[in-house]
């Protein structure tokens, strides 16, 4: 009877342990604070949109499609036409529409280059009635030109931060030829008297004044960028470049256009970098 009087006793002083204990669990996880919640900034990546400047490096590796000039009783081609490779700089303001297309506005500076060329032709016109081809020349001359294109590009997808990308530009070039030396050999036959009737070959030397003038052009691009960082690329690429024909010299010692390139085509290695600014 005893034990069972003791064991009732124990039965309300173990209830209020237990209460003190659940108590003092629940107040010790109540004052347990939750980490704050700490958001990862965002990144503005090039491809979501907005302006961006570039500037470009090339070397141009130049070809003259051909020249022609007149001589007074028609039109000559030149023989041979041939252009020196040479430099250019770039830069541009663009805009990155999403991230599949962008487009940009570029001014160009293509730095000079040397031409030579040879003709043949007519030094008079009894070896024009005859078509005795007596008179050739040694020509030399050189230009440079500023394009400014607008251009538009596909990039093709980002694979592992490089993106390959295809384009296009049209707009125009201002080219300038600088004065054109001719070194002239004649070789004048019975058609023109000479002492004895014996053939006599001469050799002059003329300055045609250069002209200048703007002309259409156009480029095909093809490259790829490299991100260097959130906001710039390093861009690499090709670029095929077409300069119409235009005006090419004057006439010695006179006004008026005698000789016509018949286009510049240009084949154009770049590296350039791009910034996005916002």
């Amino acid at each position: 009877m005893s034990s069972t009087k003791k064991l009732m006793a124990m039965v309300p002083a173990a209830m209020l342990a237990a209460a003190v204990v659940h108590t003092g669990t629940a107040t010790a996880a109540d004052l347990l604070i939750d980490p704050p919640v700490v958001e990862a900034p965002e990144i503005v990546t090039y491809a979501s949109g907005g302006w961006y400047l570039r500037g470009d490096i090339t070397y141009d590796f130049h070809e003259i499609d051909g020249a022609h000039y007149s001589n007074g009783w028609g039109n000559t081609s030149f023989a041979t036409t041939e252009a020196d490779d040479s430099f250019d700089l770039g830069i541009g303001i663009g805009y990155q529409i999403n991230e599949n297309f962008r487009v940009d506005l570029t001014g160009e500076y293509v730095f000079e280059a040397d031409f030579n060329g040879t003709t043949q032709g007519y030094c008079d016109y009894g070896a024009f009635l005859a078509g005795d081809l007596n008179c050739s020349s040694v020509d030399s001359s050189s230009f440079d030109a500023f394009k400014l294109l607008g251009n538009a590009y596909v990039d093709l997808g980002n694979f592992s931060d490089f993106t390959p990308y295809v384009g296009a530009g049209l707009g125009g070039a201002y080219v300038r030829w600088d004065d054109t030396t001719s070194e002239n050999t004649c070789t004048f036959s019975g058609i023109v008297a000479c002492p004895g009737g014996i053939p006599a070959t001469t050799t002059t030397t003329a300055t045609q004044g250069g002209t200048e003038s703007w002309r259409f052009a156009w480029a095909l691009h093809a490259g790829f960028s490299y991100d260097v960082a959130h906001n710039t690329k390093l861009d690499f690429g090709y670029t095929y470049s077409r300069i119409e024909g235009g005006d090419m010299f004057e006439w010695a010692g006179a006004g008026g256009t005698q000789g016509y390139d018949e286009g510049i085509d240009s084949h154009v290695i770049r590296a350039g970098i791009r910034y996005q600014i916002w």
